[in-house]
């Protein structure tokens, strides 16, 4: 049987709590909401709450937006205040409490807050009190079944999912979590029938890929499972345990050589990606709202520092919904917006960086980054600039500014950013190339730096055909040919159908002829 990988419980506690929070979108419950809209939303419902405090609707509106961000123990509270509201409203004008569609809402949201604190007997309580107002809601008894799951009292969730299901047959979260639950009991073929659905459902549904390979591997249907993780990778490039599971896989199905493949891939991805799992149980067990905040930050630079940015965009807004002048975040969020191509809403974040911290070096190296994506060079210049002469320590400002006035051609000004970025990283040969350029065009050009330069290069990364062809070009221009052919000839070795190269090579040959 394939090993599974070892998850700390709290982690799979909020993976539990995301999906209930965020797939109920039909009902208008915890609605996806834009991203950059949520710091702007929690400080116009709370000036309406301000004015007045009986707006329910308002005060719903915050908690759930609370939920999204799992601002847990302030959900609580919100949702705690419109249930007292309510009834202290409603009893006293003869009302019957029960027809009032905002009782039912406000006991299920606090369902998810519980749930997201981890109190399962709270939340049960809470669920059971939403159901008994509406009991054709099929979410509720979804988020029940998942507290009862959570307590290992499968046979209470798989009742309260099967109502689920029947309620709404077409939702994949229910499937899914229903097929967890059989397949917690020993029930694989009800567990993959379910995974299955859910699948149907929602194609890319990486975690129900994911499930149904396991269950695949546990009936020895290797094949299936392969095809199951290699699904759940694809759509979910986070999902590090699917690819461990796929190199056991794969090794049972009599394919070593993928196998070792996959497990490459899986200890590289986890040397990158498991510091997220790390995060996510620190931020579980934490209940302080502004370390909530810095930890959600880290959360959000991680998945930045690997590519996600989506989930880096996400992951910031969260960390700004609790802490609106976290200016880190900001910065954060400006460089993933970037590297999602909104510059506008990039630009915007940094601004807001700059706002709180006027001096915050990393803001104007965001905003240099913002304009050169933009090809905006004269503004990228000015911000690089000035991120340089805050934090002369911040090599990506140096290096863009080198590379900026590279490409506009001014050599002789380029020399001194670059000269600053090869003394904070000397071991880096790129820049030590582009000095070597930078030597070899300025208008008075000193031919012997630029050839020092370029053997550098050379020697830091001896695998570059550029490299080898700057070297032919500066040693061709000194009128040494012979040292000239033997680097074109290098470059060529390295990449034998670069035209360019072979071009190069004809006209020194012709020189030593």
């Amino acid at each position: 049987m394939v090993r599974k990988l070892s998850y700390s419980p709290v982690v799979l506690v909020a993976l539990i709590a995301c999906h209930l929070a965020f797939h109920h979108v039909s009902v208008g419950f915890c609605q996806e909401t834009t991203a950059a809209d949520i710091t702007a939303q929690i400080r116009a419902y709370k000036a309406e709450l301000a004015v007045d405090g009986t707006r329910i609707e308002t005060r719903l509106q915050l908690a759930k937006v609370y939920l999204q961000i799992e601002a847990y123990t302030e959900a609580v509270d919100e949702y705690h205040q419109i249930i007292t509201s309510i009834e202290a409203h409603t009893v006293p004008n003869n009302e019957r409490l029960e027809q009032n569609p905002d009782i039912s809402t406000a006991y299920y949201g606090l369902g998810l807050a519980y749930t997201g604190l981890e109190k399962f007997e709270d939340a049960i309580a809470t669920y059971e009190r939403a159901i008994a107002h509406k009991p054709d809601w099929a979410y509720t008894h979804a988020a029940l079944a998942s507290a009862y799951a959570n307590m290992h009292r499968y046979a209470e969730a798989l009742n309260a999912y099967k109502v689920a299901v029947a309620l709404d047959p077409n939702d994949k979260m229910i499937h899914h979590q229903l097929g967890n639950v059989y397949s917690k009991r020993g029930e694989r073929s009800a567990a993959i029938k379910h995974q299955q659905r859910a699948i149907a459902i929602a194609p890319e549904f990486a975690e129900a890929h994911y499930q149904l390979g396991q269950l695949y591997a546990q009936e020895q249907r290797w094949t299936d499972a392969i095809a199951s993780y290699q699904s759940a990778y694809r759509h979910d490039k986070t999902l590090v345990k699917v690819l461990y599971n796929l190199a056991q896989a794969s090794l049972r199905a009599g394919n070593p050589v993928a196998a070792r493949e996959q497990m490459a891939l899986f200890e590289r991805q986890k040397s990158a990606l498991m510091p997220l799992q790390e995060l996510q149980g620190a931020l579980q067990r934490e209940q302080g709202t502004a370390e909530r905040a810095r930890i959600l930050a880290n959360i959000a630079r991680l998945y930045l520092k690997n590519g996600f940015y989506k989930k880096a965009v996400w992951e910031y807004q969260k960390a700004l919904g609790m802490d609106p002048e976290l200016v880190p975040a900001y910065n954060g969020l400006g460089i993933a917006y970037t590297m999602l191509g909104k510059h506008a809403e990039a630009v915007t974040s940094q601004r807001k960086a700059l706002e709180l911290q006027p001096n915050f070096a990393k803001a104007h190296a965001g905003l240099g980054l913002a304009y050169f994506s933009q090809n905006q060079m004269e503004s990228a210049l000015e911000h690089y600039r000035r991120a340089a002469a805050l934090a002369p320590q911040l090599l990506e400002a140096h290096l863009k500014i080198g590379t900026i006035l590279l490409k506009q051609k001014r050599y002789a000004e380029a020399i001194d950013p670059y000269k600053a970025s090869a003394a904070l990283a000397p071991d880096t040969a790129e820049i030590h190339h582009n000095l070597g350029i930078c030597y070899a065009r300025q208008a008075k050009a000193d031919l012997e730096a630029a050839r020092r330069y370029a053997q550098e290069a050379i020697r830091l990364d001896p695998n570059v055909a550029s490299y080898y062809n700057t070297l032919a070009l500066i040693d061709f221009r000194r009128g040494d040919y012979s040292q000239a052919e033997k680097s074109i000839r290098k470059a060529l070795e390295l990449e034998p159908e670069n035209r360019n190269y072979q071009q190069g090579l004809k006209q020194i040959s012709g020189r030593i002829r």
